[in-house]
């Protein structure tokens, strides 16, 4: 017996925009991207029901990707002279053991087409998994060789890849994120960070690392801003800019220049905190 369940409200556009993500993801654009988000988030409450019981999707994938091959992707990216290449080189390796391993586990069969769901779910966050770490590892490589002064968790913990934020930077929590789209998954909430790197596109479709900060840390290294829409973002990087996104005042700022702001405050601040 294997039968594939799904929550109420995984509807037939979330299933077309899973199972287009499991060949033809590489060539999303923002619109489908925002699709498939809300997708695999709501896939995180469906589940495989086998002859051995009941296994949720999550715990599938921890069972059959994230325990297997996590440990060693870290290393790899804590050694690698490219990080960028070594990382996808490695998301690419395990990509492709995927399926034929959820087969062997009995959990993929062609003759199940709902089966698919699970594929696509553990290439989805086997994807995130990765891309998330890499960027994590080059902006703590880039910020050490930069002078900057920061706590960060030792990513080949894996108690420690659960710790609620990634850095301490001039005492203020912050974490490393491959998208905005914390900023959505926040509406809910207030943003628990006081800052947050990440990468933006801009018109030209180039990405650029930036800063979302909260306006407290702002005014701890800076003060002047210009008020935009969050649309605009990309292209007014010349400037700091501040936004307003579900009531929350949020100061942008290109990367390299929030970096240069403080590392000057803390070759003037020796209390600082994360030294």
């Amino acid at each position: 017996m294997l039968q594939v369940l799904l929550p109420a409200e995984f509807r037939e556009q979330h299933r077309r925009i899973v199972l287009e993500f499991a060949w033809r993801g590489h060539e999303f654009g923002r619109n489908e991207w925002r699709q498939a988000i809300v997708a695999f988030d709501l896939l995180k409450n469906g589940a495989i029901l086998t002859d051995r019981g009941l296994l949720p999707f999550p715990v599938i994938y921890r069972q059959h990707v994230e325990g297997p091959y996590a440990d060693d992707f870290i290393e790899l990216l804590y050694t690698a002279a490219r990080i960028d290449v070594a990382g996808v080189s490695r998301w690419a390796t395990v990509a492709r053991e995927i399926r034929p391993r959820l087969t062997e586990a009995g959990l993929f069969r062609p003759d199940l087409p709902s089966t698919r769901l699970i594929v696509a779910y553990c290439l989805y966050w086997w994807r995130s998994f990765t891309l998330g770490y890499a960027l994590e590892v080059e902006i703590q490589r880039d910020l050490q060789a930069s002078g900057i002064r920061f706590q960060a968790h030792d990513l080949r913990r894996r108690e420690e890849r659960l710790s609620p934020f990634d850095l301490v930077v001039l005492g203020y929590k912050g974490d490393i994120k491959t998208s905005t789209y914390f900023l959505q998954a926040a509406r809910t909430r207030m943003l628990p960070h006081d800052f947050y790197i990440t990468r933006i596109r801009g018109q030209q479709r180039t990405r650029t690392l930036v800063v979302f900060m909260q306006a407290e840390m702002w005014r701890t290294i800076d003060g002047e801003t210009v008020l935009v829409l969050l649309e605009q973002v990309a292209d007014m990087l010349s400037q700091a800019t501040r936004i307003i996104h579900e009531g929350v005042e949020l100061i942008v700022v290109d990367y390299e220049t929030w970096k240069a702001k403080v590392y000057h405050r803390q070759v003037h601040d020796t209390s600082d905190e994360s030294e």
